[in-house]
């Protein structure tokens, strides 16, 4: 018996010394965001991509943080390149409503670190270029927590013109669920491609207005990863799933 717990100890004592690295280089990622335009750049059109002038991110932090492995990995030159992609539940949609998100890691003595992230047109059309750029500039204030990280974002001055309309999100994200109900919703799931595992990757739940072409509010979740924004409060918060609670 003694010898069982001598062994979860050390188990334990492992997993936090691995966890405490982890959260060493999230917090030190975090005060980067606090000086954004020194530290990232942003690239637009097609798409949203973050570039990372001092990576910090090891590879499988990433694969921890998401909760799960990328459906796709490949080494191009130097790189490596991780690809988590979201692909509808029951549609055969041949990847145009796809959900990609791409990130590049640099060889940096001898580990992989997160140089890139690039986020795909179709969710970069959703969100607006707008939300996602003052999201991860807020990310700086947000409250340190071992078990959730939760960032509330004043939106009121973000002009509701640039959120596409009814029809432009059909486009974008084909066909809504089945079970959508009505004129003033549209609802996606999504499952992580090459990944059984995992059942539900993503959802988006939208609300629009009485008439059913303006966004009131957006629900999101991409693998551990929680965003509502609602646009008629002025407020969005994103909540981050660090540690998964039994």
């Amino acid at each position: 018996m003694f010898i069982r717990h001598r062994t979860w100890l050390v188990l334990l004592s492992a997993a936090l010394i691995l966890h405490g690295c982890i959260l060493e280089r999230i917090f030190r990622v975090k005060n980067q965001l606090c000086d954004f335009e020194e530290n990232f750049q942003i690239e637009v059109r097609p798409g949203f991509r973050v570039v990372l002038r001092e990576p910090v991110m090891l590879d499988e932090d990433i694969s921890w943080l998401a909760g799960a492995e990328p459906s796709e990995k490949q080494f191009v030159g130097s790189e490596l390149v991780m690809t988590y992609i979201a692909e509808r539940n029951r549609t055969l949609s041949l990847g145009q409503f796809d959900l990609p998100i791409e990130l590049r890691f640099v060889l940096i003595e001898d580990e992989y670190r997160l140089k890139e992230g690039y986020l795909d047109e179709n969710l970069a059309d959703l969100l607006t270029v707008e939300l996602l750029t003052q999201l991860m500039q807020s990310v700086c204030e947000s409250e340190k927590s071992l078990v959730k990280q939760q960032i509330t974002i004043d939106i009121k001055a973000l002009d509701r013109t640039l959120l596409p309309a009814r029809s432009e999100i059909i486009r974008i994200l084909g066909p809504p669920n089945r079970n959508s109900g009505d004129t003033y919703r549209l609802a996606y799931d999504y499952r992580l491609k090459n990944n059984e595992a995992v059942d539900q990757v993503a959802a988006i739940d939208i609300r629009f207005d009485a008439i059913g072409e303006s966004i009131l509010r957006i629900k999101l979740k991409y693998l551990r990863y929680n965003l509502d924004a609602d646009f008629e409060k002025g407020e969005a918060i994103l909540k981050v799933d660090i540690f998964i609670e039994p």
